[in-house]
């Protein structure tokens, strides 16, 4: 039986195409996909060609990306959202039935094979959909981790997106003091009050004179940027007050030309952490760990409004409409999700 992939054949060129179905090996499981979602930040740069393994492959024991023989080649099945349901076991799993919804890190494919022991039972959703955020919740989770904000702190979430309006929400809880969100767009702004901010600015406002005149003149004590726009880290490191704290979330294409590492970066002394989903701050201590991050995401996917985000979906026939409509911003997008459900 042939299985459906959707699938980038080069830059800013998708197309579904069918594949060899795959079979479960010893500790896997085989899933038929019923919702993956669309990442509209890391995926729409692999979409468009800019990221880095199109170029360069990352040497695992040094940690550097190498020029030279590419990490990634055309065609390229990607997605990292996936929801579905067991279908067949391979030998030696235990800990998952056939017929259990579950999450996986694998691609907009009808059917995927996973490791057993990578796969996340999700509890029964009214809305199945919702599985979906759980990448997206262990990202905002970790940019959270990273910056430890403290009761009180004045924190500033840059980017309004998907994992901006969920960092509101989680920062909401952890007792902060002043909330503030910044996105170019009315609605997202809109959302991110709902969400539990206090104020939010359009970044075409002067948002680092603003933000000190909201704080006596201090700036914010930690700037969550999850925009991946160049021109907001820099907006970022000005709002940020001395010796505070810049998180970066996103992968940053295009041209750093307005990037000035002296001025406010260098006479405040803001300190920059990027934030990466594959790892916990380790500053945390052993007792954290990437399974009890995912543990506390799935619990959270219970817990959040998240419904009211997704505001696309697509059958995968459509990718290439869904790729285009999220890399242009045609029109106003949040989550957006391709639904395998009756997928032949």
């Amino acid at each position: 039986m042939n299985n459906a992939c959707v699938t980038i054949t080069g830059p800013r060129e998708v197309a579904l195409l069918d594949a060899a179905s795959p079979s479960p090996d010893r500790g896997q499981v085989l899933i038929r996909t019923t919702y993956s979602g669309i990442s509209a930040g890391t995926e729409m740069n692999v979409y468009r060609g800019v990221a880095p393994q199109w170029s360069q492959r990352q040497d695992p024991d040094s940690g550097l990306f190498l020029a030279g023989e590419p990490e990634w080649t055309y065609p390229l099945v990607y997605g990292y959202a996936n929801v579905g349901v067991v279908e067949e076991l391979g030998p030696a799993v235990s800990g998952v039935s056939v017929g259990d919804t579950v999450f996986s890190y694998t691609p907009h494919c009808r059917l995927v094979v996973a490791n057993a022991g990578d796969v996340v039972l999700l509890p029964e959703f009214p809305d199945p959909r919702r599985g979906v955020f759980l990448a997206n919740l262990n990202t905002a989770l970790t940019g959270v981790l990273d910056a430890r904000p403290s009761l009180g702190s004045a924190v500033l979430v840059s980017g309004l997106g998907v994992i901006g309006l969920l960092v509101t929400q989680l920062l909401r809880r952890t007792g902060v003091g002043l909330l503030i969100g910044v996105d170019p767009v009315e609605q997202r702004r809109q959302l991110a009050l709902e969400a539990g901010a206090d104020l939010v600015y359009d970044p075409r406002e002067p948002v680092p004179e603003l933000v000190r005149e909201r704080t006596d003149g201090r700036g914010a004590d930690i700037v969550i940027e999850v925009s991946g726009a160049p021109p907001a880290l820099m907006q970022a490191i000005r709002t940020a007050g001395f010796n505070a704290l810049v998180v970066a979330m996103s992968w940053y294409g295009g041209s750093f030309d307005g990037l000035k590492l002296s001025g406010e970066f260098h006479h405040n002394r803001v300190r920059i952490q990027s934030a990466q989903v594959g790892a916990v701050n380790p500053d945390l201590g052993p007792l954290w760990s990437v399974e009890r991050r995912t543990a506390l995401a799935t619990e959270l996917l219970l817990a959040l409004p998240l419904e009211r985000y997704i505001t696309h979906e697509f059958r995968p026939e459509q990718a290439a409409e869904a790729y285009a409509m999220l890399d242009r911003l045609t029109e106003p997008a949040l989550q957006c999700v391709f639904d395998f459900g009756g997928t032949a």
